[in-house]
């Protein structure tokens, strides 16, 4: 596990907690596009252990993805990005969270962008986003 860990430190994901008994996982992800695939990782590591079909959760890992990225690429935050999920009885919940500021475009996203949250919103059951001046929190659920 030690090499996990350091690795996993490496690629900017901080405040470490492995899954517990309450199936609970959260993460603390540095604001930088390498720490995507650690996240992916340590994601998929967790829901590997839940009872969800392969599908559900590959659409949970790349809808987590994409609103991760999204708070990289948009939010302006130089803080860690907050991911934590909770696996219930009938599905799983995902909170993404930052502390950037909502920033609309100025001009419509070209051809090869502009697409993220209705992905994310085609990817789970139910997708929400609340942003004050404390940042964006992105809420995904899951059936299971």
């Amino acid at each position: 596990m030690q090499v996990q860990d350091t690795e996993t430190r490496r690629f900017g994901i901080q405040n470490e907690r492995e899954f517990d008994a309450t199936w609970h996982f959260e993460r603390d992800v540095d604001p930088a596009v390498a720490a995507l695939a650690p996240l992916r990782h340590a994601l998929r590591a967790w829901l590997e252990s839940r009872d969800l079909s392969a599908r559900s959760r590959d659409a949970v890992i790349l809808a987590t993805h994409e609103a991760v990225a999204n708070a990289i690429q948009h939010s302006g935050t130089v803080s860690r990005i907050r991911v934590r999920a909770n696996a219930e009885a009938d599905g799983l919940t995902i909170e993404i969270s930052d502390n950037g500021e909502w920033r609309t475009p100025d001009d419509p996203p070209s051809q090869e962008r502009g697409r993220g949250i209705a992905l994310i919103r085609s990817l789970v059951s139910n997708a929400t986003i609340n942003t004050d001046a404390g940042g964006t929190t992105v809420l995904l659920y899951q059936l299971a």
